[in-house]
């Protein structure tokens, strides 16, 4: 019951419900975002005037990941990408809070991985920050709410870099730079704060961020049209990304050449199983049904064997998921579904300069304190 209640009032807040009982629960939704915005601005003001300080970590450089709004711009995706880009020559540490994880909750942050990938389920320590340790098996990578403690683990472990995921409401913790990852299809979350929009941060927020990421870009009229309304709210240069599928694998490790034709059957977990939807779709494949749940949230044995089931019977050859979906299955499925996963990964496809220097700058920073 709670989870349809989530799913239909994201769906409310995306326009998806209309008539006199959608319009009444946006009203009480809206009543409820003004002292939420209230206490965002006044903990902002604290910051930007001294009254709470940050603590900066012994490392060199650290770099902060994250959005104005709650969730599904791709911070993930840019943490990957950016340490790709370090990865070679320095030791990079991973600070991610482990968002609906057994983790998030501890006293202390615990370390998901020391250099060898993820050494704790993703039940445990959360789906994000297990992927992280998993595609990035030399990375130091720590999950928990305080980031302070985090930070110094990290320090004594010897890291070069921090890098915050979702860090950007994380203001107790210093950063050299502040990378925002903002949806190109929804830059400004719906245009109110939580829980009647999706923004957790003002639109003055921007003016802190030394590059925006503009995620999910169509084309290059799309990505200039966005970047003027960016503009009116900040100085930093916009670089335009979008996610493109680099692989199709089963869950025993072997690739799938391709789904043209096929008929199939999606399932996901994440805050917008429309772009999947059109992942999906943009591979030539016959889309049978699907089964969504809230992002980050596990999916019920007993109900995903209904929908396995009554796909199948429909004729479907293969059960689609994300790679985040993927790591949250339960193990014993993998013999009974022919199950596959759509591997994902992100492209600059606008503002190739602006990203060139960003990163140029960040490692004479590192060469610099190191």
């Amino acid at each position: 019951m709670f989870r349809r209640i989530e799913l239909y009032l994201q769906d409310l807040i995306k326009g998806r419900h209309n008539g006199p009982l959608a319009l009444m629960i946006k009203a009480v939704l809206c009543m409820l975002s003004w002292p939420y915005q209230m206490i965002v601005c006044v903990r902002n003001w604290a910051f930007d005037y001294g009254w709470v300080r940050s603590y900066t970590p012994p490392v060199p450089v650290v770099i902060s990941i994250g959005n104005i709004v709650a969730g599904g711009t791709g911070k993930t995706p840019v943490t990957l990408a950016l340490a790709q880009q370090f990865a070679d020559k320095y030791s990079i540490a991973i600070l991610s809070r482990g968002y609906r994880s057994k983790a998030e909750n501890l006293a202390e942050p615990i370390v998901l991985s020391r250099g060898e990938g993820p050494i704790h389920p993703p039940a445990f320590c959360g789906d994000e920050p297990f992927l992280l340790a998993e595609n990035l098996p030399k990375a130091f990578v720590i999950v928990g709410k305080d980031r302070h403690k985090a930070s110094d683990m990290a320090a004594q472990a010897g890291a070069q870099l921090i890098l915050l995921d979702d860090g950007m409401q994380h203001r107790h913790l210093d950063r050299d730079y502040e990378i925002v990852v903002m949806d190109g299809h929804d830059p400004f979350g719906k245009g109110h704060f939580l829980p009647r929009g999706f923004l957790r941060e003002g639109l003055s927020s921007l003016s802190r961020a030394d590059l925006i990421i503009l995620n999910h870009v169509r084309d290059s009229d799309h990505y200039h049209t966005v970047v003027k309304q960016i503009a009116c709210h900040a100085k930093a240069k916009v670089v335009g990304t979008k996610m493109q599928v680099s692989g199709i694998w089963d869950l025993f490790g072997k690739p799938l050449e391709s789904l043209s034709g096929k008929k199939v059957a999606f399932f996901c977990g994440i805050a917008h199983p429309e772009y999947f939807q059109e992942t999906v779709k943009g591979l030539g494949a016959e889309i049978m049904c699907h089964h969504i749940v809230p992002d980050h949230r596990e999916f019920p044995l007993e109900a995903f064997r209904e929908f396995a089931d009554e796909a199948l019977d429909a004729g479907v050859e293969w059960l689609l998921c994300t790679e985040k979906d993927k790591v949250r299955l339960d193990r014993n499925l993998m013999e009974e579904y022919p199950i596959a996963w759509i591997q994902m990964s992100l492209v600059v496809v606008e503002g190739h300069e602006a990203w060139n220097k960003f990163l140029e700058k960040a490692k004479s920073d590192l060469v610099r304190r190191t």
